[in-house]
């Protein structure tokens, strides 16, 4: 049911004064590096630069990511039944723990995994390296990318009628009712975990950056800043860019109505497993989950720290120091916007039916990051706007293109879960469209705009996609300052790097959730 309302002169204002600097400052570069490319005075040389090869490469990275996206579905169907439907005690712990890979920055695993393989194999051969390179990116992306797909199949579970289950499990064994029931009512979650994973994947950058294995966002990477053949990178940016939104709006539906990023349970009664084989089965497959993807990488990051004494962490520590203020204010910058601009784009698409705003933030989040960092190069590097170019400013940019969806999404199913009477007794009683944001929804949905402020602020701080991009010279930011160090760094300061880095995530995620969840508290808010 949509609210009717009145069109105010308000909520009509504040919909403008949001949508107006999205389209300019996010949405324009992206239109303007389609332009560059297709009426460019190279674009012949740059057509007939396409070759058999690149196309090669292309279907490469499409397979390489389409059998990490298989593997992180898999996972996410079994760990996310484990998680969401059997009656497990630490419930909580667990999915804490899981979710921990989706928020560090993927190069820190590749580190840890290297280490391991080292350990192990002791590799000295270009053959082994290549090979460990193409099983590491599907290992490092797959440890990544499954927590995404345990939230997006276990939150479809558990929107599941508890009363079909039951009736189902009268008229048939448990199994029969897994494959025959649930399977085909999470599909539609599945397909959207698969075609998510596959997105990211493929438009990842730092994974097959750090373990050399080219595919085509490297190669694009290469020919923009390598070669400076700007031209055949924006076209092959493009390319890339078409696969991405082709696949996303083939899937808008069932993206956009996913619960797959919601915070609450109102009005929902989930059905728990307590089957003695069901629940060990349970604890076995988590447990060994935190262990293989938390628990491994961890320790290998600080025993290769360590090895050698305590003087490649202090070292570390002594070239990350400078960093981390301008992350993390960068971070919270970009953050407060990205989820102001979610909120906006959340109400209006999930109260006031105002769709376009929501859909130009999931268009520019499924763009990879390096590209969407060509768009804003070709965009602001000129006289005109070099203000921007030349400041911390291109990277907030950056940040609240790449993240504003996220917000939104969490945001928005928050809303959907609101009770709508709230707010049309409010209309009944003619009270002021700003007052009703104010008493009534942001209360109802400040858990949601806390925890989108805690996901945005971890991709923020992690971000090396658009970062590498963009970052304006002389600029130290964490992410690029362990990236740029780690490719001549020797094993045990480039494992102190990753350990600092990660260790100092945690400490502000955990310090960011101490604070929101006294203010919370506060406005005695249930989450």
């Amino acid at each position: 049911m949509i609210i009717s309302h009145n069109k105010s002169i308000s909520s009509n204002l504040l919909y403008t004064i949001v949508l107006l600097p999205v389209l300019l400052l996010l949405v324009l570069p992206v239109l303007n590096i389609v332009v560059l490319t297709f009426f460019g005075t190279n674009f012949p040389e740059s057509i007939a630069s396409i070759n058999r090869d690149l196309f090669l490469l292309l279907l490469k990275s499409l397979a390489v990511s389409g059998i990490v996206a298989l593997i992180s579905t898999f996972i996410g169907i079994v760990l996310g039944f484990s998680l969401y439907k059997s009656d497990i005690k630490y419930r909580n712990v667990f999915r804490l723990l899981i979710l921990i890979p989706l928020f560090i920055s993927p190069y820190i695993l590749a580190v840890a995994w290297k280490d391991i393989s080292v350990l192990i194999f002791d590799y000295n051969t270009s053959i082994f390296e290549k090979t460990y390179s193409f099983f590491g990116m599907i290992l490092v992306h797959s440890t990544i990318y499954s927590p995404l797909s345990i939230l997006i199949i276990g939150s479809a579970l558990s929107n599941i009628s508890k009363q079909m289950e039951e009736s189902a499990l009268l008229m048939g064994s448990f199994k029969d009712m897994f494959f025959k029931i649930l399977l085909p009512l999470i599909r539609p979650s599945i397909i959207t975990s698969f075609v998510l994973i596959l997105i990211f994947s493929i438009s990842e950058f730092s994974v097959p950056a750090f373990l050399g294995f080219r595919v085509f966002t490297t190669e694009i990477f290469t020919q923009f800043s390598a070669f400076y053949n700007h031209n055949l990178a924006m076209l092959q940016s493009l390319l890339l860019i078409f696969i991405c939104v082709i696949l996303l709006v083939s899937e808008r539906k069932r993206i956009s109505d996913s619960v797959f990023l919601s915070i609450g349970t109102r009005g929902r009664e989930v059905k728990l497993y307590s089957s003695k084989k069901i629940v060990v089965f349970s604890y076995i497959i988590l447990s060994f989950a935190v262990v293989f993807t938390v628990f491994i990488p961890v320790s290998i990051l600080v025993y290769q720290s360590f090895k050698t004494g305590t003087s490649k962490f202090m070292e570390a520590i002594f070239l990350l120091l400078p960093t981390i203020g301008n992350s993390v204010l960068l971070a919270v910058i970009g953050s407060i916007i990205s989820v102001f601009i979610g909120f906006v784009a959340a109400y209006y698409s999930e109260i006031l039916n105002k769709k376009l705003m929501n859909m130009m933030l999931l268009v520019l989040f499924a763009i990879p990051s390096t590209i969407f960092g060509i768009a804003l190069i070709k965009f602001y590097n000129n006289s005109l706007l070099n203000f921007i170019y030349s400041s911390f400013g291109i990277l907030i940019i950056g940040y609240v293109g790449k993240y504003s969806f996220i917000s939104a999404k969490l945001i928005g199913n928050s809303i959907k879960q609101m009770p709508k009477s709230m707010e049309e007794a409010a209309v009944i009683q003619w009270i002021g469209f700003f007052k009703r944001i104010q008493k009534i929804v942001i209360p109802l949905v400040l858990p949601a705009i806390f925890a989108s402020f805690i996901i945005n602020f971890l991709f923020c701080f992690g971000d090396l996609g658009t970062s590498i991009m963009v970052y304006p010279p002389g600029t130290e930011i964490m992410p690029i300052k362990v990236f740029t160090i780690m490719a001549n760094a020797t094993e045990s300061l480039t494992s102190s790097m990753a350990l600092i880095v990660f260790l100092v995530t945690i400490l502000l995620v955990s310090l960011l959730f101490f604070i929101f969840k006294k203010i919370i508290a506060k406005y005695n808010v249930n989450y």
